[in-house]
C-alpha cells in the first residue's frame, strides 16, 4: 500500500481541499470533514482536514461496528480512517436515476433510522448523499461524524431529499400503510 500519510488535505470554508496526492489512489469524494480515496477494491481512506475529526468519527465507527448499516472500520490514524469501501450509488443518485421507491427500499430506510436509534445516535437522520444503496438494495450510512454531536430526533435531511426529488408525497403514502406510527410522527416535517 502506498503511503497514505503523504496525502495532504486542509480544511476549506465549506469542504476540505486536497493539496497534495502523490499516490495513485483516486479521490472518490470530499466534504466538510475530509476527502475519501479508494485504496483497494474493498477499502478506502478518509483523510481529515482537522485531525481531531478523524478521532471523533473513528469513535462513532468503533461503537457501531456490529451494525450492518455502518462500514467496517480497519484503522484510525492521526488524521485518517481506513474503512470498508461500499460500492453503489447514493440514495439520492439511485432515486434520481430511476431507482424505485419500493417497499424494500422503504423498509431499509426504516431499518436505518431504527438502527440509529438503537445505537443511541443523537442524530436520527442522514442526508441522502450519505446513504449508499448496495447491489442487494441494502442501505449503508457513511459520514458518521455528527452521529453523536448533532441532535436531530427526526429525519429532516432525508425528507428534504425526498422533497427535492418530488417523491415526498409518495413516500408518505407508502409510509402510512407500512408504519402508521412513524407516519404520524413525521408527516409534518
Amino acid at each position: 500500500m502506498q503511503d497514505i500519510k503523504s496525502i495532504c488535505v486542509v480544511q476549506g470554508i465549506n469542504e476540505v481541499e486536497v493539496i497534495n496526492n502523490p499516490t495513485s489512489y483516486p479521490l472518490i469524494g470530499k466534504g466538510a470533514q475530509g476527502a475519501v480515496f479508494r485504496i483497494s477494491s474493498d477499502k478506502c481512506v478518509k483523510i481529515y482536514g482537522k485531525p481531531e475529526r478523524a478521532r471523533k468519527e473513528g469513535e462513532v465507527l468503533k461503537v457501531a461496528q456490529k451494525s450492518s448499516i455502518i462500514p467496517r472500520l480497519y484503522e484510525v490514524g492521526p488524521n485518517y480512517i481506513i474503512m470498508e469501501y461500499i460500492e453503489g450509488p447514493t440514495l439520492f443518485q439511485y432515486l434520481q436515476s430511476g431507482g424505485v421507491l419500493s417497499e424494500n427500499i422503504i423498509k431499509e430506510i426504516l431499518f436505518v433510522l431504527n438502527e440509529m436509534k438503537r445505537l443511541k445516535f443523537t442524530r436520527l437522520d442522514a442526508d441522502m448523499r450519505h446513504i449508499i444503496v448496495t447491489k442487494q438494495e441494502q442501505l449503508k450510512v457513511i459520514d458518521n461524524y455528527n452521529s453523536y454531536r448533532t441532535i436531530q430526533p427526526r429525519p429532516k435531511l432525508l425528507f428534504n431529499g425526498f422533497k427535492i426529488l418530488g417523491i415526498l408525497p409518495l413516500f408518505l403514502e407508502k409510509l402510512k400503510k407500512m408504519d402508521p406510527e412513524s407516519f404520524m410522527d413525521w408527516k409534518d416535517l
